[in-house]
């Protein structure tokens, strides 16, 4: 296995806009890095990875998310994105589906942190991914729901966009999870991210 650290804020790469990639061997080693890495993470348990977030300025991320949510995620629900661009997305924004009580995101390189985030209902995204016999395709697919927000958080590690921005941009509450509660924290210590 390839497990990574992830770098967690206010690491410099974190705030970077990663470049685009050509598929050779180096983003085949990355892709395994970060389903490995991903694989691996526990408490809390992680939905995506980018490749900033294991030291890597790389237009690059990967998601494991089960087909039927209901379910757990299995290897085969490892879902790799190179070179993700946006086709087109909702006009709706939403905090999840229920609007008076939203989902609280997190992030693996902002532990123990949350907050809500206005995310698109769906996106439809052009993408190269990597087939069952390790060739690269070419995608695009329309994600929504939970999928939908997933795919945004990632695609905004890849423009150096972290989730605590959106909390600062729209004033939004950022909570630390301190044992078996969740406290308000301050918006200062929210810029120092």
């Amino acid at each position: 296995m390839a497990i990574k650290p992830i770098l967690t804020v206010p690491h410099e790469i974190l705030r970077k806009k990663s470049v685009e990639v050509v598929f050779d061997k180096k983003i085949r080693e990355i892709s395994k890095e970060l389903a490995d890495t991903l694989f691996a993470k526990g408490n809390p348990k992680g939905v995506g990875l980018s490749a900033p977030q294991i030291g890597k300025s790389k237009r690059l991320f990967v998601t494991w998310l089960a087909s039927d949510p209901e379910d757990e995620p299995v290897p085969e629900d490892l879902q790799v994105f190179i070179n993700p661009t946006y086709i087109e997305h909702s006009s709706e924004v939403t905090f999840g589906p229920d609007k008076d009580d939203p989902i609280l995101e997190g992030c693996l390189s902002i532990p123990n942190f949350y907050g809500p985030v206005p995310r698109f209902e769906w996106v439809d995204i052009a993408y190269e991914s990597v087939d069952k016999d390790g060739e690269l395709i070419s995608k695009t697919g329309r994600f929504a729901g939970f999928s939908a927000r997933v795919i945004q958080h990632e695609f905004d590690h890849l423009e150096g966009i972290l989730f605590t921005d959106y909390s600062l941009k729209y004033d939004l509450p950022v909570y630390e999870f301190i044992g078996k509660k969740m406290k308000e924290i301050n918006k200062e210590l929210v810029k120092a991210f």
